[in-house]
């Protein structure tokens, strides 16, 4: 669940739903102050923190001891449990671990419909890239999110590309486009650290990005506005742009978990159908792939882009049992179907 497309209305009825309180750090809150090779903690009264309690769950938030401006919540329910800036001064959240489940429940709950639009949604995008190219902001867009579609790509932060030198599609820079006649290939360094390289010969994308190529200024992704001044796309404009088009709460997010769950789905199926045996060494072998393809550990992969429930019915047996009653329906499925059937038909079990 992305909060920034939320109201705090909605965020705040989601919290109660879940028991906790929906809080921020502008609220006075518990600090924390060095004392001898440790740390103090007071109440927003001055008082310092001596219930045992209150100490464990404040110690268990693990705020590392680098980190400054350290804002912990008075209320052990609080969505939000602590906030800190880091040595680079990026602002640092822990939540309620409530809350982080209620955020994955909500991303994963999300899927199916993002699935049954997903076609409308490319439809649009190639209505827009099959125009002669320009910088409109709306084709400029679209030539984001066919990306994100493609290519699995990172929506991009400036503050990670400003100070880790770590890009995403929003941030990319002429540096990291390499053009030819009927060629554009992205290179460049992503989050993690990760190296992308991505060669794109469909023309109706190529030609949009040698427009962008065009343009003055570094950034990639520019149009001009009503007043023929050059803005950058951000990634709240990818958001927004997403969620008017779809009248959904859907973010750029969606494609990379979309991309991680149909490519481990297929992977898992087309295994059942070569008669191998379920067994933790192909899953595995399989969320490594994915994790690749993501530029991710498979740890991480596995806990925050894969349906947990693609997961719990490999190892229970239960996809063999379920690709083999489908196996006549499945066949003359694409990837993106099959992923979207799987999704109906688990839901309508749950």
């Amino acid at each position: 669940m992305d909060i920034s497309l939320y109201s705090a209305e909605e965020c705040e009825r989601i919290a109660r739903e879940a028991s906790l309180r929906y809080v921020n750090d502008s609220l006075p809150g518990i600090s924390r102050k060095r004392s001898g090779k440790g740390f103090s903690y007071y109440y927003p009264n001055g008082e310092r923190v001596t219930q045992q309690k209150e100490l464990e769950r404040i110690r268990a938030l693990a705020i590392p001891p680098a980190y400054h401006d350290v804002w912990i919540c008075p209320f052990a329910n609080g969505h939000i449990q602590a906030t800190a800036r880091d040595d680079k001064n990026r602002k640092q959240y822990r939540y309620h671990p409530l809350w982080q489940e209620i955020r994955q429940q909500q991303k994963f709950h999300r899927m199916q419909a993002f699935g049954k639009t997903l076609p409308a949604i490319r439809q649009h995008i190639n209505q827009m890239l099959n125009k002669p190219a320009s910088l409109d902001k709306t084709q400029i867009i679209c030539a984001i999110l066919y990306l994100l579609d493609k290519s699995c790509m990172r929506i991009g932060n400036p503050v990670y590309a400003k100070e880790n030198k770590s890009y995403g599609l929003t941030t990319l820079r002429k540096k990291h486009l390499s053009i030819s006649k009927n060629q554009v290939s992205l290179e460049y360094e992503g989050k993690n650290s990760t190296l992308w390289h991505i060669d794109l010969k469909d023309k109706k994308i190529v030609k949009v990005l040698k427009k962008c190529e065009e343009i003055p200024g570094y950034e990639v992704f520019k149009y001009r506005d009503e007043n023929n001044h050059l803005k950058v796309i951000t990634s709240q404009d990818i958001n927004g742009y997403l969620q008017s088009l779809t009248k959904q709460p859907f973010t750029a997010k969606d494609f990379r978990t979309w991309i991680a769950c149909r490519e481990t789905l297929c992977h898992l199926v087309n295994s059942v159908r070569e008669t191998k045996k379920p067994s933790a060494k192909l899953l595995n072998t399989v969320l490594k792939e994915v994790a690749t393809l993501l530029g991710h550990t498979p740890a991480v992969c596995r806990k925050n882009y894969v349906h947990p429930q693609i997961v719990h019915w490999w190892e229970r047996g239960l996809l063999h049992q379920w690709t083999s009653k489908n196996q006549s329906h499945i066949k003359v499925l694409d990837e993106d179907e099959l992923l979207l059937y799987w999704l109906k038909d688990h839901n309508l079990k749950h």
